[in-house]
């Protein structure tokens, strides 16, 4: 019995790591995940949302992920799916997963199921706004959005005069091709645990926070409030399925 005591501690022992190991583990001192690494093409992205005749507020886009509401500046609460965003995890990325971000973008439209045309002065509002784009709370971007293309989107010309432009075009900031976006030369990596966020602040503006349009203004363009998509362009690396 003495003896069986003896083997069973001798194998609870923590075992020794020399100094030379510190930082090259052996494999059986190793992650013990064995999945096979993939990379992908896909952007992370997030919305900022208004209703028409509400004013444009700060919002922190990326801490809130699909499955919860967003419930801002009179939006009717909806729970945000992945049409809305694809972060899964408030704030970072899933266990394991790294994201590169290669580019960034910003495609506004007008508030989603309300109506696609957003009106150009709330267009122009929210582009004048100041943003961030941060990785643990550092920053790598700070600018307005409106120097954030949205390398894609609708793109109607279709005015009729000056003072009473066609209702039906749509209107977007930057020529809408896929190569107009922003990019950060080399990428930021995004690593696993890491928070990552994009601000965006009407309120620092000079006039204040704007609000989105009441009503038809100019002559036939609608208040149909806005709805911008924040897209973090790079690929992501996760473990194979």
């Amino acid at each position: 019995m003495a003896r069986a005591e003896r083997g069973f501690s001798r194998s609870r022992r923590m075992e020794k790591v020399s100094a030379y190991e510190l930082g090259r583990p052996k494999a059986r001192l190793g992650n013990p995940n064995t999945g096979i690494p993939e990379v992908v093409v896909q952007p992370l992205y997030d919305i900022y949302a208004v209703a028409a005749a509400n004013a444009m507020g700060l919002l922190t886009l990326f801490s809130v992920q699909q499955g919860q509401s967003y419930a801002n500046f009179g939006v009717t609460s909806f729970i945000k799916g992945p049409g809305h965003t694809n972060l899964v995890q408030a704030g970072m990325l899933q266990s394991s997963y790294t994201f590169i971000v290669r580019a960034l973008a910003v495609y506004v439209t007008g508030l989603q199921g309300v109506g696609p045309n957003v009106n150009p002065i709330d267009l122009g509002n929210f582009l004048f706004s100041y943003v961030q784009f941060q990785i643990n709370t550092k920053s790598y971007f700070d600018g307005i959005a409106g120097w954030l293309p949205a390398g894609g989107g609708g793109f109607v010309g279709g005015f009729g005069t000056l003072t009473a432009p066609a209702a039906s075009y749509i209107a977007t900031n930057g020529w809408p091709d896929v190569d107009n976006i922003y990019a950060l030369p080399g990428g930021q990596y995004i690593n696993p645990q890491e928070t990552f966020a994009f601000v965006v602040n009407p309120t620092l503006n000079a006039g204040g926070a704007p609000s989105a349009e009441t009503s038809a203004t100019p002559a036939g363009v609608a208040a149909n409030g806005l709805m911008a998509w924040v897209r973090l362009d790079g690929t992501l690396i996760r473990v194979a399925q």
